[in-house]
């Protein structure tokens, strides 16, 4: 590699972490700090499996640090629902139990409601909670979004053998995605790392099958660790699955073409 090429890839992940520095975390928020919250409700967000539905949503809120009160607005439109709340996921399949029933069905939903600990702020805060809303056709939710903190948001995912579907790999190769998406522009930014293996093709996939297998996405441009690359997502129905967990970053060998280490994003 020429100076010239190695300055220049330095400067990126320079710029990369500098973003991710800024990006919304927590721990950068003082105790009194009145967060505002977002996130779009859709079938294709539900989980384990998601929906097709004519329905829509959309969900702002603010809680605030000092006092944990969250207050909330929904609006949806497509369906007529028989139960709604947010959720905290609690499971690996993304899924949990009802946090907070909404106390009205009709759209716009208004609400304010008192998280019980800060530990249950930081999870709301961190992307664990997500809003359902549920209808005799799907009672266990026809149109979900994950409640993110507005803004620019991180992403991260651990590759390993032990995570490719459906079968995983014996292979001691590990690797890192971290990514940063601007969720109105839908740009998204991401730097991959490994060790261990000499991949011979690397993407980010959608998952679309029940085997939390799917087609590729985003090809990698290069192969060499680290990978750095720029995308913007097609649409904002792209974008409400990536928010909810349905990416995924793998690299392929000749010994396994279907993958050898894998990592869903986060």
């Amino acid at each position: 590699m020429s100076k010239k090429s190695t300055l220049l890839s330095v400067a990126v992940l320079l710029a990369v972490s500098f973003t991710l520095m800024y990006c919304n975390d927590h721990q950068t928020f003082p105790a009194n700090a009145k967060i505002q919250l977002v996130t779009t409700l859709s079938g294709a967000g539900e989980k384990p499996i998601s929906v097709v539905s004519p329905g829509m949503g959309s969900f702002v809120g603010t809680i605030d640090r000092a006092t944990r009160v969250l207050s909330y607005t929904l609006t949806y439109s497509g369906i007529t629902p028989t139960m709604g709340h947010l959720h905290r996921i609690t499971s690996a399949n993304g899924t949990g139990p009802v946090e907070i029933p909404f106390t009205s069905l009709a759209s716009p939903i208004i609400g304010t409601a008192t998280l019980a600990t800060d530990s249950r702020v930081d999870s709301l805060i961190n992307g664990f909670y997500y809003a359902n809303l549920h209808t005799p056709m799907y009672p266990a939710g026809e149109i979900r979004g994950n409640v993110r903190v507005n803004g620019q948001i991180k992403l991260t995912a651990t590759l390993n053998g032990a995570a490719e579907k459906p079968m995983p790999t014996p292979s001691a190769a590990t690797g890192a995605f971290v990514g940063v998406v601007d969720p109105t522009t839908r740009v998204l930014s991401y730097t991959v790392t490994y060790s261990g293996i000499t991949p011979m093709m690397g993407h980010l996939h959608r998952v679309n099958a029940a085997n939390g297998t799917g087609p590729v996405e985003i090809p990698f441009t290069s192969l060499t660790s680290p990978i750095i690359g720029t995308t913007t997502l097609t649409t904002a129905t792209r974008l409400d699955s990536l928010f909810n967990g349905y990416y995924y970053a793998n690299l392929h060998t000749p010994t396994y073409p279907a993958g050898e280490i894998r990592g869903d994003i986060k």
